[in-house]
């Protein structure tokens, strides 16, 4: 099998150079990372899933090897607008998404704002679907979620919070744990991060009108989620097939919150039928 040649190009989306990797031909496949992650989280599913398509797999603003952009609302909304943008700056006029846990909430977002621009849409463990308490329990949370953002971390600790985002521990990823600790020495980062996590748990401490908007999605949804999600109960995804209208819903055994890290053959396979569906 003919090793696969991946890209690595640039766009300016309001103001921030972001990366994204390119990769393989066919049928254009956005691929959107988590908070905390970036382009990494794909790296064991990108063969399988470039065999098939085209592949766009970007770090969002403030992640990866994307600016850090001053000034700007690291929030779903935010994201979901940047996911617009970047379509539009590549000159996509139509694709297909997956998006993983916050980047799934994205990939809805933009694709309520511009409906025509999503095929079929997979969202992994989404965001979105689990709400967090509207109350001074849900204050204290966030206070909480703002300190731990904050902490500096050593490779070690970075390492065991990563860990308890999988079933398997060992199934954790080097790649994405040295990145991490890497961008550690960026005050930058803390203060992303910090961000990002007020904004999103925020936005989930209301998700009745959001709910309300995604029956107006036409597209067809595959939702994948590890039965063994700590983060998002699996259990969650019946919320997903009350809202949507043709929703797909498939539980990955014995897998955590990253199933195409976790799980990657298991992950694309699904992917793949999916897609390739009429």
């Amino acid at each position: 099998m003919p090793t696969l040649t991946v890209q690595e190009r640039f766009a300016d989306l309001d103001g921030a150079r972001v990366r994204y990797l390119d990769a393989g031909s066919g049928t254009p496949l956005v691929l959107l990372h988590g908070l905390g992650q970036s382009s990494t989280a794909w790296r064991r599913s990108l063969d399988a899933l470039a065999a098939k398509h085209r592949v766009i797999v970007p770090d969002l603003p403030g992640f990866g090897e994307s600016d850090i952009p001053a000034d700007v609302p690291f929030g779903p909304r935010y994201f979901g607008r940047i996911v617009g943008r970047l379509l539009s700056e590549i000159g996509l006029e139509r694709v297909d998404a997956v998006g993983h846990s916050a980047g799934a909430l994205a990939l809805t977002l933009a694709a309520l704002e511009s409906p025509h621009s999503f095929h079929r849409i997979v969202l992994v463990d989404p965001a979105g679907f689990t709400p967090v308490p509207d109350n001074v329990l849900g204050a204290a949370a966030a206070r909480l979620i703002r300190l731990v953002a904050s902490v500096p971390r050593s490779r070690a600790v970075v390492g065991a919070l990563y860990r308890t985002a999988f079933f398997d521990p060992h199934a954790a990823d080097d790649d994405t744990i040295d990145e991490i600790a890497r961008r550690q020495s960026d005050p930058r980062v803390k203060v992303t991060a910090r961000q990002s996590f007020i904004r999103h748990y925020d936005f989930c401490r209301k998700l009745a009108p959001y709910h309300e908007r995604l029956a107006d999605l036409d597209a067809p949804i595959l939702v994948i989620w590890g039965s063994d999600d700590r983060l998002f109960r699996s259990s969650d995804s019946a919320v997903a097939r009350r809202v949507f209208r043709r929703v797909r819903v498939e539980v990955i055994e014995r897998c955590g919150h990253c199933p195409q890290i976790e799980r990657p053959d298991r992950f694309t396979d699904l992917v793949l039928d999916f897609l390739a569906a009429k």
